[in-house]
Formats: C-alpha cells, structure tokens, sequence
C-alpha cells in the first residue's frame, strides 16, 4: 500500500521540465511545500469530527488542453460520504487513501469505479514514499526512492467533493499493485503504481482505458532504492525526523 510518502525539493518547473510529454500551464502555482511525512487527512480525535485534519498531495490532472498542477486532499472521498472521511454501516471509518489494482472482474473496487469510468486520472508527485517491514515488531520504516529520476509519478484517481466547510477540493487515491522484489525484500506485499518514464505519465493522463491499464505494474527493481528511517515517521505530522543524509542528498540537487 502507500500509507506514507514525501514532497522535498519538489519544483513545479522541474516537475515538468523531467516530465516533458506533460503540457504545463502558462503560469505555475507556488512549489510544494517541503514535508517529511504525509498521512492520509484524519481525526485527531475520533470523537470529535472538528478536529479534522486534511492533508493534501500534489497532483497533475489534465484540464483543457493543458496537464494542470495542483493540490488534492488524501484520501479520495466518495460521493456516498457526503465530504468526509467514509465509513461503513458500524461508523468505522474506511481507507480509500489507495484504489488497489484488481485481477478479476471490474479493475477497481466500486467506491473508485466512478472515478475510472469517466477516466478522471491524475499523477501524483512525491520525492519518495514510506513502507513498513511487516515481518518484525515493531515494524521497520522505509523510505522508499527512485534511482533513475527526480521524483516518483503515482496513477491516481480523482474526484471532485464538497467539503464540509461548503469548498469544493480534488481528492485523490494512489493506485496500488503488486510489489517488486525490492519491496518484498522489506516485507511488503503491495506497491503504489509508478510510472516509469514521462511518456507513460503523458499516456496515463490522456490514453484510453486499455493502454492505462497496461501501465498498472509492479516497478523495475533496479530502478528502486530503500533506505531505513527512524521510528518517528509513524507519528502522523511529526516532521521533526531526522532522515538519512544519503537520502536527503538524492534530491537536493535541481533535475532540470
């Protein structure tokens, strides 16, 4: 799954500088903002839906004749949820932070379906993205990064939803497929979907639903690295984590 990632150094002039088959906008918004550790929006306190806490992930979406950058709010919220957080007949609340990727029958779980029928497919830009070695406890954090390019591009799904407050905001789940070997390697049994190269990003916006789905894949392994970080990470918000400088200097230099 993809619980966890990163936004650092993240330059929308280098995003689409690296992504030259994108069409940018004549004018970009501001940069993303620099954070460690990024959680799907959530409570504070489950008893209290005031003390929500929305979270967002920077996102390309096609908009006319441009490929359009953007923030969307994490996790996707259905239609059914009425703008918040969903949950089931019990009121337990359900993780649509991912849309997983199925083998058999419709691709997608019927909250996503709607999203993937009327083809609103997004990319989302993360520097890197966080797994959990479920195999020890407590379980290990890694950051997980690519080695050929300055940034992961994720398959999302999106939708537009009217917030609680009355604001209308994209939100947006990360596709999810079966791991690599690398990901194995750190005990984790699924993967967010990446896109390999600026052509697969350009299709996956604007291709049709076959050629989309041929992109849904378990990533190169040579292309993968992992680093370990600390136990802070699990802390939903907490940026006051010291990560590795190996992994910091990956992307401190500018891609374009």
């Amino acid at each position: 799954m993809c619980g966890k990632t990163a936004t650092y150094n993240l330059k929308w002039s280098e995003v689409y500088a690296y992504a030259s088959a994108l069409t940018p906008p004549a004018a970009l918004p501001p940069d993303p903002e620099n954070r460690f550790n990024i959680s799907p929006s959530r409570l504070r306190r489950k008893s209290e839906p005031d003390s929500m806490v929305w979270e967002t992930l920077p996102v390309i979406y096609p908009a006319d004749r441009v490929d359009a950058p953007g923030e969307a709010t994490w996790p996707f919220i259905p239609a059914y949820s009425e703008g918040r957080l969903p949950t089931n007949k019990q009121g337990k609340l359900i993780s649509t932070a991912n849309a997983r990727l199925r083998t058999e029958g419709a691709p997608f779980a019927p909250t996503f379906m709607g999203a993937w029928s009327t083809g609103f497919r997004v990319l989302v830009v993360v520097s890197w993205f966080y797994e959990f070695d479920s195999r020890v406890k407590p379980q290990v954090p890694y950051a997980v990064f690519p080695t050929d390019a300055p940034f992961w591009l994720m398959a999302g799904l999106a939708r537009r939803t009217a917030l609680p407050d009355g604001s209308r905001h994209l939100t947006v789940a990360i596709i999810t497929v079966d791991p690599n070997e690398v990901l194995q390697s750190v005990g984790h049994n699924r993967s967010p979907a990446l896109l390999r190269n600026p052509a697969e990003a350009a299709l996956w916006l604007r291709g049709d639903k076959n050629e989309a789905l041929a992109l849904l894949r378990p990533h190169r392994n040579e292309t993968m690295g992992v680093e370990a970080v600390p136990m802070g990470i699990k802390i939903p918000g907490n940026q006051a984590i010291e990560l590795p400088d190996a992994l910091l200097r990956g992307f401190s230099q500018p891609t374009g």
